[in-house]
């Protein structure tokens, strides 16, 4: 056994994860724990599923009070990754949907950069996540420097990281922009590819959209090199170098199914019964991930990814 498999979590550099009993959350809890960290999650769940060698604290998702014990685990961490937020699939947006979907992403973040915020010893960094639908959508290419979208997704991902503007000077802060994560324990895959098991699957609307991607293993060792690095601040697109238009993805996904992938959805179909929500598989973006450029992706290629999880 390592140095590490002794010390004691209190000797151990810890790492707090709000949201830690999600998708990406699991993983990351998995990553770090096995790497040596002392792991807690904040959870307001008290049913938690194993996650790897982790510790849990109770909180509620909103600012702490007189008796809360949670921000406690802020004291002395050596970063707070904050992955809370409502899946944007499931339900219509209607107003109190959409309502849900936005308290459950700026409650948390606000409550953990008060928590950092008021810490006698702070954590070195901040990791905040948000989604590439910052941007919009469209057909040209764009990167961290460019500007917000103004559709409700950008929308959401803009009032997702503004708390962190308050964030004290002395503490790292970073956002990372998720692409769609594919992973083959949870978030979107199973019903992309639900079509192509049940032989329909095809380009859905145009078939021109571009998918901006990422591996779950991918995106949380991008997280984890993001902790470590001391010089990471700012903005990161957490997506895969090659995105594809959905006509490719339809291609790929029935390439590594062996089902056929020529069936043709209407966006006016999905539309009448999506509503708004249509636009999560009828659009989308070409992102770039400029800034980890540098990478080395275990899975670059979408075909690498699918053949990896399918």
């Amino acid at each position: 056994m390592g140095k590490m498999d002794h010390m004691e979590a209190s000797e151990r550099p810890r790492v707090v994860i709000a949201g830690g009993t999600g998708f990406i959350g699991r993983r990351l809890a998995a990553v770090l724990g096995g790497a040596g960290h002392d792991v807690v999650i904040l959870s307001r769940s008290r049913e938690r599923p194993p996650v790897g060698p982790v510790r849990f604290a109770s909180w509620s998702g909103r600012p702490a009070n007189a008796d809360a014990s949670w921000p406690s685990v802020i004291e002395g961490a050596r970063a707070v990754v904050n992955l809370c937020g409502a899946p944007i699939g499931g339900p219509r947006w209607s107003d109190a949907r959409k309502a849900e979907l936005l308290a459950s992403r700026v409650e948390p973040t606000r409550a953990l950069v008060e928590a950092v915020n008021t810490a006698r010893r702070p954590p070195s960094v901040f990791v905040q996540a948000s989604g590439v639908g910052y941007y919009g959508t469209g057909d040209a290419p764009v990167d961290e420097s460019s500007p917000a979208g103004n559709d409700f997704l950008a929308n959401l991902a803009v009032q997702w990281e503004a708390p962190l503007e308050a964030l004290r000077a002395d503490v790292r802060g970073v956002v990372t922009r998720f692409g769609v994560v594919l992973g083959s324990t949870g978030g979107a895959l199973a019903q992309m590819l639900l079509p192509f098991r049940l032989f329909v699957g095809g380009p859905i609307a145009s078939g021109n959209q571009w998918l901006s991607w990422v591996h779950l293993h991918d995106a949380v060792d991008i997280v984890q090199r993001l902790i470590d690095a001391p010089d990471s601040r700012g903005v990161y697109n957490v997506v895969a170098p090659e995105p594809v238009r959905n006509a490719e993805f339809a291609q790929t996904a029935g390439a590594a199914l062996h089902r056929p992938s020529f069936l043709f959805t209407p966006r006016f179909l999905l539309k009448a019964l999506l509503g708004e929500q249509a636009t999560l598989v009828c659009d989308g973006q070409q992102v770039i991930g400029r800034r980890l450029s540098d990478f080395p992706f275990t899975y670059p290629t979408l075909k690498a990814a699918l053949e990896h999880l399918v």
